[in-house]
């Protein structure tokens, strides 16, 4: 198979590579292909022919998504709808990554693949723009996910990197989800690949307990050894320590039904057990 990725430096890129080390496979990013230029996202398919496209490029940052809200707008909307008009062009599959952000979190119980989009923040509306585009294909899967981790930067990363030189950290209390390993979202990409279940949306995260973001870091210090206090704090009282910035609206409730994807045999691991193997890493 010749699978093109996107998103080839990142998280997940990093774990791809892992996962599809067997395949026929093109890893871009912005040094080689700039989804926002057409002329270059067509260039790309001419030459490499892609059966599959795995699309995991997007605008992360979501207070940065606020600051720039037209960059974000260009990066995850109008991005994907390049490579989609691609792959509708030239008959490939498109697996787009999308995110439990494009929910408002106001639901008390994990969201369902078909319960009404409400994103609350740019990113989230960004994101929602390009699961549209995706939509209009006939083949395609949309993985939505969250709380990603893995090479890189981000939550386990930096949370260790305070451990390091704090005894007690402030985290949020008041957010609620299920962590999600890059590798065990790449394995769960290639499931889909192999399986090819119905044509649509899945829920790929870690499986177990939905915490806050103040006991994953609690279980994250457990796991390393590290003796910091965790102190809960709520979100609005956290990012009153940034004045001045523009903040993203954050869904209170993260938590996506796996029941799908388990049914449909896409890898998903338990949380805990997928940190204590990144760590141990």
């Amino acid at each position: 198979m010749r699978i093109l990725v996107t998103g080839g430096h990142g998280q997940l890129g990093t774990a791809l590579e892992e996962v599809l080390k067997n395949e026929e496979t093109l890893f871009t990013d912005t040094d080689n292909m700039d989804i926002t230029d057409k002329n270059q996202v067509e260039k790309t398919f001419v030459e490499f022919k892609p059966e599959i496209l795995i699309h995991g490029a997007a605008l992360t940052n979501v207070d940065g998504c606020e600051e720039n809200a037209d960059l974000a707008y260009k990066i995850n909307a109008e991005g994907t709808a390049n490579l989609a008009d691609e792959c509708e062009k030239n008959n490939c599959l498109m697996i787009y990554i999308s995110t439990d952000y494009v929910f408002d979190g106001t639901k008390k119980t994990p969201y369902v693949e078909t319960d009404e989009p409400n994103p609350i923040n740019e990113y989230g509306k960004n994101k929602l723009g390009g699961e549209k585009a995706v939509e209009k294909l006939d083949n395609y899967y949309i993985l939505r996910t969250s709380w990603v981790y893995g090479g890189g930067h981000n939550f386990v990363r930096t949370m260790i990197e305070l451990a390091k030189k704090m005894d007690e950290i402030k985290v949020v209390n008041d957010q609620f989800g299920r962590p999600t390993y890059a590798l065990d979202l790449a394995k769960a990409i290639y499931d889909v690949i192999k399986n090819r279940p119905k044509v649509g949306i899945y829920n790929v995260t870690g499986d177990g307990e939905i915490i806050s973001w103040a006991e994953f870091a609690e279980e994250i210090f457990k796991i390393a050894g590290f003796k910091t206090k965790v102190t809960g704090i709520l979100t609005d009282e956290y990012f009153a320590g940034y004045p001045g910035k523009k903040i993203a609206s954050r869904p209170k409730n993260s938590a996506l039904d796996l029941s799908q994807s388990i049914q449909n045999r896409i890898f998903i691991a338990t949380w805990s057990d997928s940190l204590k193997d990144f760590l141990s890493k």
